[in-house]
């Protein structure tokens, strides 16, 4: 028996909101891993995930941090040979890489020990 991903008889919007709430949950883990972080200064972050790709210092007095990942995935090339009428051919596909870049940004604000993260913005959807 073939594995199936839903049920035969979940179809179109059903199967659209399964996929809507899969990704949300994904998403919060990312959430639950950004709000570990708050009320704490920039450098716990910093030393879990290096250097930040971008500071601002933000209108309302905030300072902005900002962090990029970076993901990379490569499929290879496939090679079909098909005979027909007696002759070979042979076609290629190339090999594809993909890049995801997903960027966290929190927001702190200055306290008399210094910097302290008091948000941050939600990732991207599949981040």
């Amino acid at each position: 028996m073939p594995f199936r991903l839903f049920a035969p008889g979940l179809r179109g919007a059903a199967q659209g909101a399964c996929w809507l709430a899969l990704a949300a949950a994904l998403q919060g883990c990312s959430a639950d891993i950004m709000r570990g972080y708050v009320g704490r200064p920039p450098e716990a972050v910093m030393a879990r995930y290096g250097p930040p790709v971008d500071i601002r210092d933000l209108p309302d007095g905030r300072r902005a941090y900002q962090w990029m990942e970076v993901e990379t995935s490569t499929s290879g090339g496939t090679t079909t040979t098909t005979y027909e009428g007696g002759r070979r051919r042979t076609e290629y596909s190339p090999t594809t890489t993909e890049e995801k870049r997903c960027f966290y940004t929190f927001y702190a604000h200055r306290t008399s020990q210094g910097w302290r993260i008091d948000s941050y913005g939600n990732p991207e959807l599949g981040c």
